[in-house]
């Protein structure tokens, strides 16, 4: 079976400028025909680069493109040989999510940087390791923080591979073709949610005077008024995603608008809810889950034990409705089914009398 590779070098070329990109272009026609041992002059005539640029390109590399430098060291690097079912590919699926959740690409391509809590950043200097780069750590509040990664052959490498630049509030972008592209439920799929939950989903919270029951984690989204609807688009994505590992989410919907002070625009506040019910609290925690915010996941851990419980007996609580409504069809009431399907008389009441059934579309079931 052929390999299949993340990125193509074509790609990665595409993420300089225009000018960047004509210069490299220049660069490799003129090689050719230095190679071919071609006199500078009669280069620069056929070429219509001037001679002074040949004459850098041909006395020493260290005057070449700066963009064939930025390429050189990726390819040094590997990165254009990582496969598609590779760890690594598992770590950049994870630090595009996370990045494309709370995180920055500098406009001039030079720097990546990662919002959140500076403890959890170790963990990021694992996953960037194998691609030859460090973070450098930033602490400005007491645990708040960001990650810095100086350098422009990683940051190019990860718009090539979806991440947009600058103000993401002002930008167009949706999940890379290279993670939906991949078999339902796959492990890249899995990092790159892991990536997005663990910047930007809430936490999960035991919602006060009542019986053990929790908020709706809510996943947020800004942007200026004039692009709500890619924004909606994108939301939309994420949400089916999650739907391939069996959670549920409640609609994108608009949460406030307000006037940003730095620049008087109009942004919009968008977000989706995913369901607090027990099964699809635990389908979140064990086929998606946060990975490293420790803050969350300690607070998932402390309660999985009991939602899993909890979530065992809403799915015993629907197998009993659907074989209750089976009898209920033949004609048995409330009191037979009750004690057929060993369940309280007023539970069957609510569900055959009353009509007040299991919200089926809230529960996914395998």
């Amino acid at each position: 079976m052929e390999k299949q590779y993340l990125l193509k070098e074509g790609d990665f070329i595409k993420t300089f400028t225009k000018t960047q990109s004509e210069y490299l272009a220049d660069y490799f026609k003129a090689k050719k025909l230095i190679d071919k041992k071609k006199g500078i002059t009669k280069i620069s005539k056929i070429t219509g680069i001037s001679v002074s640029r040949l004459n850098n390109w041909t006395r020493t590399n260290k005057k070449i493109p700066n963009a064939l430098k930025c390429l050189i060291k990726t390819k040094n690097r590997g990165y254009f040989s990582i496969e598609m079912n590779s760890r690594q590919a598992e770590s950049l699926a994870y630090l595009v999510g996370y990045n494309m959740g709370d995180g920055n690409i500098h406009r001039s391509l030079c720097n990546t940087w990662f919002y959140g809590h500076s403890e959890d950043f170790i963990e990021f200097d694992k996953l960037i390791k194998p691609f030859s780069v460090k973070g450098r750590i930033y602490v400005y509040k007491i645990h708040n923080g960001k990650m810095c990664i100086s350098d422009n052959a990683f940051t190019h490498f990860m718009v090539a591979l979806g991440c947009p630049i600058g103000d993401k509030t002002k930008s167009i972008f949706f999940i890379p073709k290279w993670i939906l592209n991949t078999k339902k439920k796959s492990e890249i799929k899995r990092k790159f949610l892991q990536g997005l939950c663990d910047s930007e989903l809430s936490n999960l919270k035991v919602i006060k005077r009542t019986r053990f029951a929790f908020q709706s984690l809510k996943f947020y989204s800004i942007k200026i008024e004039e692009l709500v609807e890619e924004g909606k688009k994108y939301l939309n994505q994420i949400k089916d995603l999650m739907l391939e590992f069996r959670v549920a989410t409640g609609e994108t919907m608009v949460d406030r608008s307000y006037i940003r002070s730095r620049d008087n625009s109009k942004m919009v506040q968008l977000y989706f809810a995913v369901h607090s019910n027990y099964i699809n609290l635990y389908n979140f925690i064990s086929n998606i889950g946060f990975l490293y915010n420790k803050k969350r996941k300690n607070t998932t851990k402390k309660y999985l034990k009991k939602i899993k419980l909890l979530s065992q007996k809403e799915l015993e609580n629907i197998k009993k409705y659907k074989q209750g409504a089976i009898k209920r069809k033949k004609g048995l009431s409330a009191y037979k089914i009750a004690q057929k399907l060993k369940i309280p008389i007023h539970q069957a009441k609510n569900w055959f009398y009353r009509g007040t059934k299991p919200m089926f579309r809230y529960y996914l079931m395998d």
